[in-house]
């Protein structure tokens, strides 16, 4: 029986992810997951419970950050440093456990480090959400470093799938079977809103508007203009409920957070969270007026409920829109004009993302593949 090592190092692909880890669990013993990143920072809401509610066995917990360096400001050497770390402490797990799988989701600088370190282990790599664009952030460029690192890949549109066979990946070693978020939703029994009042412990009689900004990582010192334009948005959103979860783990993002406190520190009708954990973000999603913000989900979660949604500036530009998004620029003005437009919009549309039982084709097709260590690059 093969031993598969899944590693998760934030909420986002976690949530992602989550599915393709219990079903490999069903099939196969030797299933670990290495829990590292933000998952085990207080500071952005101590998300490894969230995994350890799911009992997920054979958890590998291992710190990243040892020092509070959260307060302040997440520099271009810490990242590096990180990076490092990063290699380090997945080489430390290779060397005890030696699995004969490694399985990563998506672009966190993190994962970079837990890919090279496989590499040097010579142990095969799986990488899901491959071939995706997001210009605006250096995402692009860890994605795609994960893509030449990795042996199997699972991207969620053909259009990603045509990007790496361009980078040279070999079409045999590529299979669409979906977007994990979109399937999850399908299959999630869902949060009515009395439980989500009782829970979250706010009334949500009123429009709910959900926000997430995340820096963006290839423009430097914008994240306080780009974050203070938004802000003055909602300011004028005196009718409606808003939640805001935080950002992810990056550069300035301690300059978002530190506005967004501000923000809502007098509003009554305000309300911050670290993180809200996969099954109440996804139902608020779903009974949400408008999602607005730039996180990945607006983009591939969104559309599973037609949610209206203003996707604002660089940082998911390249991946494919549907029409229930609205893309503006960080400027005031151009936040409001969307806001505008996207009032008209219908709510009625498909998830170009979603098909049938995508964990499951995953698992089967990581179980079954024959790995080559010797790639060849692909020419077309």
């Amino acid at each position: 029986m093969k031993k598969i090592l899944f590693i998760s190092s934030s909420r986002a692909d976690y949530g992602l992810i989550r599915d393709v880890v219990l079903q490999t669990q069903k099939v196969n013993k030797n299933t670990y997951l290495m829990v590292t990143g933000s998952h085990l920072s207080s500071e952005f809401g101590q998300t490894i419970k969230e995994i350890q509610r799911d009992k997920i066995k054979k958890i590998i917990k291992k710190k990243l950050f040892k020092n509070k360096i959260h307060k302040k400001n997440f520099s271009d050497m810490q990242i590096s440093s990180y990076i490092a770390e990063s290699i380090n402490i997945t080489a430390q797990v290779l060397k005890s456990l030696s699995p004969d799988i490694m399985v990563i989701l998506g672009d966190r600088y993190e994962l970079l480090g837990s890919a090279i370190s496989a590499m040097s282990f010579r142990i095969p790599i799986v990488h899901i959400h491959g071939g995706e664009v997001t210009t605006g952030a250096f995402d692009d460029s860890i994605r795609n470093s994960i893509s030449k690192l990795s042996h199997l890949h699972f991207p969620v549109h053909e259009q990603y799938k045509k990007r790496l066979i361009q980078l040279g990946e070999n079409p045999n070693t590529i299979f669409n079977y979906g977007a994990l978020g979109a399937h999850s939703i399908s299959k999630t029994k869902l949060l009515s809103k009395f439980k989500l009042e009782k829970k979250l412990s706010i009334q949500l009689k009123k429009k709910l508007i959900l926000v997430t900004y995340h820096p963006v990582t290839l423009e430097k010192d914008q994240s306080k203009y780009q974050i203070k334009n938004l802000i003055k948005f909602l300011n004028t959103l005196n009718n409606e409920i808003i939640i805001i979860t935080s950002s992810n783990f990056d550069n300035e993002s301690d300059i978002i957070k530190k506005e967004i406190l501000n923000f809502s520190r007098n509003k009554d009708n305000v309300f911050y969270y670290n993180s809200l954990g996969n099954e109440v973000y996804i139902s608020l999603m779903k009974i949400a007026y408008l999602v607005i913000g730039n996180s990945s989900s607006g983009v591939l979660e969104t559309p599973s409920f037609g949610t209206k949604t203003i996707n604002i500036g660089n940082r998911q530009s390249g991946r494919i829109i549907s029409n229930n998004i609205i893309n503006c620029d960080y400027d005031f003005y151009s936040i409001k004009k969307a806001f505008l437009k996207i009032k008209k919009r219908s709510n009625k549309i498909s998830n170009p993302f979603l098909k049938k039982n995508t964990p499951i084709k995953i698992v089967k097709k990581i179980l079954n593949f024959k790995f080559n260590l010797k790639k060849k690059f692909y020419d077309i």
